[in-house]
């Protein structure tokens, strides 16, 4: 199990690093990797077992190819399903100083919260709206880039629009973009007051897509695996605001996705439905160390019942790449459970990332 991760890893570390020719020096190579391990507990027996839980290992590779390429691959071991898998395979084509090309699998430009590191969030798991609409890792072609000192960030790709699968089923595409105002820049201290706006608008014609019902069934990493599946169009955006100021911030995001289901699901003719819903998270950090936060997330699937919760969080931080965090998670108006929430759900996580 944990041993064929690590002979997979070593695999995947030996493919991706670069071998010196005789006389030649091997350009630099940067290795890193996120482990989160931790425990769950729950109310009800029935929303789950409770004990220890791995939760996530990632290696990842990046470095340079000549004046040329960058890349970047990164492998995740899946405890659900015990295996190994590619999570990132980037090459990245520098253009200008504010563009550079994309090609691989990897996440589009879309959405605040989705394109955050797993290793950055401020919970263990996203909220039920960017976990249900935000796309997920695709295999595509995208250009993204900064200007104005980072104060402005972009990014718009067409992908195959089926996940991690290779193959482009039914010849058709997924187009995602964003765009992203921050009113600082790249390099922000701890008494400015800095305002960040950005905003995300996709579209793909499917022939068997996930609806948005929120329902997993397998590990909900990015874009989860959902039971429903739909064929039709569907245009799908966010919106998005963060305010920081001296360890205070205040964040909140709307996502939401419109489907022309075909005749299929239609019922006999064409047919309109949508899922919606967003989070606002509040939160302070004393001393960098010490974060107390607090969230609602709310979440309207395409199938079912509203789903709404109150979230409260405590994360220490004793070193740069060490994490602590304890989690609590509780229903408003008797909500059903969702897929990583339930009334009652208790959660521990010790985390590395570097």
């Amino acid at each position: 199990m944990i041993g064929r991760f690590y002979a997979g890893t070593l695999v995947a570390l030996g493919c991706a690093l670069p071998v010196a020719a005789a006389g030649q020096e091997a350009p630099p190579v940067d290795i890193g990797g996120l482990l989160r391990v931790g425990a769950l507990t729950h109310a009800d027996s029935a929303d789950g077992p409770d004990g220890f839980r791995l939760f996530e290992a990632r290696v990842k590779v990046s470095g340079k190819i000549g004046i040329v390429f960058d890349y970047y691959f990164q492998t995740r071991y899946d405890p659900e399903d015990d295996a190994l898998e590619i999570h990132d395979a980037i090459a990245r084509l520098p253009l200008i100083p504010e563009m550079e090309l994309s090609l691989g699998l990897f996440k589009p430009s879309f959405g605040f919260e989705a394109g955050e590191h797993r290793g950055d969030l401020t919970f263990l798991d996203r909220s039920q709206a960017s976990t249900a609409i935000a796309p997920g890792r695709q295999v595509g072609l995208q250009g993204a880039g900064s200007a104005f000192d980072g104060r402005l960030e972009y990014g718009a790709g067409i992908f195959n629009g089926n996940g991690r699968t290779v193959e482009n089923d039914g010849d058709n595409y997924m187009f995602a973009s964003r765009v992203q105002f921050n009113s600082i820049g790249t390099i922000s201290f701890y008494d400015d007051f800095v305002v960040q706006a950005g905003a995300s608008l996709g579209y793909s014609s499917d022939t068997a897509a996930p609806l948005g019902d929120g329902i997993v069934t397998g590990d909900p990493v990015d874009a989860p695996r959902i039971t429903t599946d739909f064929a039709g169009e569907r245009v799908f955006w966010s919106a998005d605001l963060q305010v920081t100021y001296r360890g205070w911030a205040l964040t909140g995001e709307y996502l939401r996705a419109d489907y022309e289901l075909a005749p299929a699901l239609g019922g006999g003719g064409a047919s309109e439905t949508e899922a919606y819903g967003g989070y606002v998270e509040f939160g302070y950090r004393a001393w960098g160390a010490l974060e107390g936060v607090v969230r609602y997330d709310g979440f309207q699937p395409a199938l079912g019942a509203d789903r709404e919760f109150m979230v409260f969080g405590m994360n220490v931080y004793p070193g740069y790449y060490a994490k602590f965090g304890l989690q609590y998670a509780t229903a408003l108006r008797d909500s059903p459970d969702a897929a990583t929430l339930s009334d009652g759900r208790f959660s521990f996580v010790a985390q590395v990332d570097f």
